[in-house]
């Protein structure tokens, strides 16, 4: 049986003939999201799905069934995991423990009654700035003038027409030049993996984009397509990229993230979901 009480009768016959919970299979862990994560980010969230068979006992003269459920507890190696969440039908949400190094992390389940699941190799910590893309500059950082060398007969080079575009041509404004309307054209967000939780802190990364992208070094209002964002600015930014650390309320669903900068350049993250704080 499933988690809950959809077969009773099956349950039942489990407890009857084992006489108790150590008999039944053990859980299975079916899937971990986000399964990949940089080295100790802060407060990233990490949601375990697994299947598991529960224990019932029948009053038959009170006609009332106990269902044993429980709880569980979630270990990533050997560094046990903080429980946000836990439901016993297949749903466990942790922060993930700090301290653990690059590579491939085994992740473990136990319920209450003791039984246990593995996830070798379940969740992978990739090392600082590895897997991370440099977003596209969508236009030239300043003008380039081509100019004629002047022509050529058959082997010999003419030199320097004195009437074309010889003199040397400004590369464009520099990083500590002010920002102006256009030099940032957009904003673009790290992927938000997995299931995040409301009124709990969370990590995001949110990359300038256009010609002058790398010396934004401003600040990003932030806004929810449901409930409230604080901070609802974030920055100054470095270099064109703005990290920072958020909270979100909001009822359980799908949501996803606006970013805007004072000339009005915008963008938006991908949708992910949130569950309520427990």
């Amino acid at each position: 049986m499933r988690a809950g009480l959809g077969v009773v009768g099956m349950a039942v016959l489990a407890w009857a003939c084992t006489g108790g919970p150590e008999s039944l299979p053990p859980p299975t862990i079916v899937g971990i999201e986000p399964a990949t994560l940089p080295v100790n980010a802060k407060d990233e969230a990490l949601t375990v799905r697994f299947d598991a068979r529960y224990s019932v006992a029948v009053d038959y003269g009170a006609e009332k069934v106990d269902a044993r459920m429980g709880s569980g507890r979630i270990w990533v190696d050997e560094k046990e995991a903080a429980v946000t969440h836990f439901d016993p039908a297949g749903l466990a949400i942790v922060t993930v423990p700090r301290g653990l190094g690059a590579g491939a992390h085994a992740v473990r389940l136990r319920l209450d009654d003791g039984r246990e699941a593995v996830a070798e190799e379940g969740l992978t910590l990739r090392p600082p700035g590895q897997g991370v893309v440099d977003p596209p500059i969508s236009e030239d950082a300043g003008v380039l003038i081509l100019t004629d060398a002047g022509p050529i007969y058959g082997d010999f080079d003419g030199g320097v027409d004195t009437s074309d575009g010889g003199e040397t041509v400004d590369a464009g404004p520099g990083p500590d030049d002010p920002m102006r309307e256009g030099d940032i054209t957009a904003f673009a967000f790290d992927a938000i993996e997995g299931t995040r939780m409301s009124r709990t802190s969370f990590a995001i990364t949110v990359r300038a984009q256009g010609p002058r992208a790398g010396h934004f070094k401003g600040s990003v209002e932030l806004y929810a397509s449901r409930g409230t964002v604080t901070p609802t600015k974030i920055g100054p930014c470095d270099n064109g990229v703005c990290s920072a650390s958020i909270v979100m309320d909001a009822p359980a669903g799908n949501v996803h993230l606006n970013a805007k900068d004072s000339f009005g350049a915008a963008g938006e993250s991908n949708t992910f979901r949130l569950e309520p704080y427990k």
